[in-house]
């Protein structure tokens, strides 16, 4: 159907093409004359006006300065790929002369008018605002000063984050999380389930420990029966306090590391007498922020029972913040 669509629309552009020398041959027109106007140049053009997007709704909180630099970079982006697409619908437009406005204010963000030869590669190495730049798309001065603060109000924070009573309060956090896995026992990979479920809450003042900035408390169970993935009278239940480092990783927000150290007592049922031992382990895991409040964490464990082989747990799990 696109195919069709793109076809019957650069026919109508033929048609028109046409149309237009049909107009200028004058003596088709009762001239007495066999010569017209020689045809050198012509060109579809489309004028259209949008409103930019406001901000996403998790960045809506943040300052006014930051938020007007994320909405300058946002309606940039979503300039380009407008333009991009309308070219690609509209085969027979050549030119397209285009403003953009404030979603509140109403005042012109970006206004430009922009060629279909003049189209730029859509390449990862060309942000948008360069290839609205080579375009000759115009950004207005409240454009440019929402950029310039941004930026300042950026640097301002990352230098500030880690001073001041006010920054070690907003960088607290509670977590809450579930998570699911399997043991993998040994000797040999004996695989056994693991669900855990616990709580940990990130304290300022542990922010520069180097052995970790969050408390944790949690509850395990893991089946040591023969059917590995369901419940027997054979379990492990282990209840065990932790201490978590969150560390940042290079050239993303949205995915951070954590270390966690855990050490509790576990309990074997099922047989006459229940057995209670020492449960140490050390994790090594990656967390996938979807937003402020929710993300996935994925893991890796080692960990140790006295008295019982060591056995790795791999576990990937959901946790709501506050």
């Amino acid at each position: 159907m696109g195919f069709l669509k793109n076809f019957l629309l650069k026919q109508k552009a033929s048609k028109d093409r046409k149309a237009i020398q049909g107009a200028l041959d004058l003596h088709n027109r009762g001239e007495v004359r066999r010569d017209g106007l020689t045809l050198i140049h012509a060109s579809h053009h489309l004028e259209i006006e949008w409103r930019a997007r406001e901000v996403h709704p998790w960045d809506r909180a943040s300052e006014s300065k930051q938020r007007e630099f994320l909405l300058a970079e946002q309606s940039m982006a979503d300039t380009d790929g407008a333009l991009s697409r309308l070219f690609n619908e509209l085969p027979e437009v050549d030119v397209i002369e285009f403003s953009v406005t404030h979603p509140d204010s109403g005042l012109r963000i970006l206004n430009g008018t922009v060629e279909r030869a003049c189209q730029m590669p859509c390449t990862r190495n060309v942000s948008a605002r360069t290839r609205l730049w080579r375009r000759g798309v115009a950004v207005t001065i409240p454009f440019i000063v929402a950029f310039a603060l941004g930026s300042s109000a950026s640097c301002a924070q990352s230098q500030t984050t880690t001073t001041g009573p006010e920054a070690d309060a907003s960088s607290t956090s509670t977590d809450l999380f579930v998570m699911i896995g399997s043991d993998f026992d040994r000797p040999g990979l004996l695989p056994r389930a693991n669900y855990n479920i616990g709580i940990g809450h990130t304290f300022a003042l542990l922010k520069k420990d180097p052995v970790g900035d969050e408390l944790t408390f949690g509850y395990t169970y893991e089946n040591a029966g023969a059917h590995g993935f369901f419940h027997t009278a054979f379990g492990e239940h282990t209840e065990s306090a932790g201490v978590m480092k969150n560390f940042s990783l290079p050239k993303t927000k949205a995915l951070t590391g954590y270390t966690w150290i855990q050490s509790g007592i576990t309990s074997f049922t099922g047989n006459p007498h229940v057995q209670n031992r020492l449960d140490s382990g050390v994790s090594l895991g990656a967390i996938i922020h979807f937003n402020k409040s929710s993300s996935i964490w994925i893991q890796e464990s080692y960990s140790k029972v006295v008295t019982v082989p060591w056995y790795t747990t791999s576990s990937v799990g959901y946790t709501y913040s506050w």
